[in-house]
């Protein structure tokens, strides 16, 4: 009886051994077959920064979706007023303003300047005692300074005919020969339109220079800018705007009309031209 029990309690001992061995052989397989899964899983780890912003914000910024188009050859002087040289157009494709604190006063007036350049607007001198501003398309660069402020709330004619007749010691009227202002007429000359931003404008430096990190902040799109070509003859003074588009150095084209040009044309003249007058029109308090 003895030795007959001894048989059964060892039978049932060697049972449970089985049952450890095989449940730790179950295991084993279980987690091998799951390490093997995920060594063959292809694992995509997203990028750290994928959500950091490439800039600090608040951000301030205009995306234009214009790609400029080709403009015309050197040379142009006319009795009015205008006088260009060379410029040689480049293409930067479409734009992006970020980070230099454009107003929507200077939006407004980019925009308008970059549909100017796709009309059908032809260089020439007409007067138009009616409307003061032209109701053609036949335009001086006076005119292009002038219809684009307008369009964007500031009426030059009255500005400037009020301005002169307040103030007629400040501006060149012996140019004219004449003491009385003539509303139609004297805001379309550059010499006036010069003096009065020079009285209500903010004046910037006349000096672009290459490489300065504050460019961004003195040199923004839509500031106006006139060129002298000759000293002794006002008439020959040109206006025009500073593009939101640079040349391949990073120099900004200019928005302006020309004789030679034939219409409203995007050139690479700045560093070529003399700089007499640099305005940001109106000024950053005023909007």
């Amino acid at each position: 009886m003895k030795s007959r029990e001894g048989k059964t309690k060892f039978t049932r001992i060697l049972n449970y051994r089985y049952f450890i061995y095989i449940g730790i052989i179950v295991a084993l397989l279980q987690f091998w077959a799951l390490k093997s899964f995920y060594e063959e899983q292809q694992i995509i780890k997203l990028p750290d920064d994928l959500f950091h912003s490439m800039v600090d914000y608040p951000l301030s910024e205009l995306t234009l979706g214009y790609t400029p188009g080709s403009t015309g050859n050197p040379g142009e002087t006319l009795a009015d007023g205008d006088l260009v040289e060379d410029g040689t157009p480049a293409s930067t494709g479409d734009p992006e303003i970020e980070g230099i604190g454009l107003s929507d006063i200077q939006k407004q007036i980019i925009l308008r300047l970059l549909e100017l350049i796709d009309e059908d607007i032809s260089y020439g001198y007409e007067i138009f005692p009616d409307s003061g501003y032209p109701t053609n398309n036949v335009w001086i660069s006076t005119d292009v300074i002038s219809i684009v402020l307008r369009d964007a709330g500031f009426d030059l004619m009255e500005l400037i005919y009020n301005d002169m007749s307040e103030h007629k010691e400040d501006y060149p009227m012996d140019i004219k020969g004449r003491n009385q202002a003539i509303k139609y007429i004297d805001f379309r000359d550059v010499f006036f339109q010069e003096q009065f931003f020079r009285r209500n404008a903010l004046e910037l430096p006349p000096e672009y220079k290459t490489g300065d990190p504050n460019n961004s902040v003195l040199w923004q799109p839509g500031d106006i800018l006139y060129f002298q070509f000759d000293p002794d003859n006002p008439y020959k003074d040109l206006g025009g705007f500073v593009s939101p588009h640079t040349s391949e150095d990073g120099i900004p084209l200019i928005i302006m009309i020309s004789a030679e040009f034939g219409g409203i044309s995007e050139v690479n003249v700045l560093k070529e031209y003399d700089v007499v007058g640099h305005f940001r029109y109106p000024p950053p308090d005023i909007d």
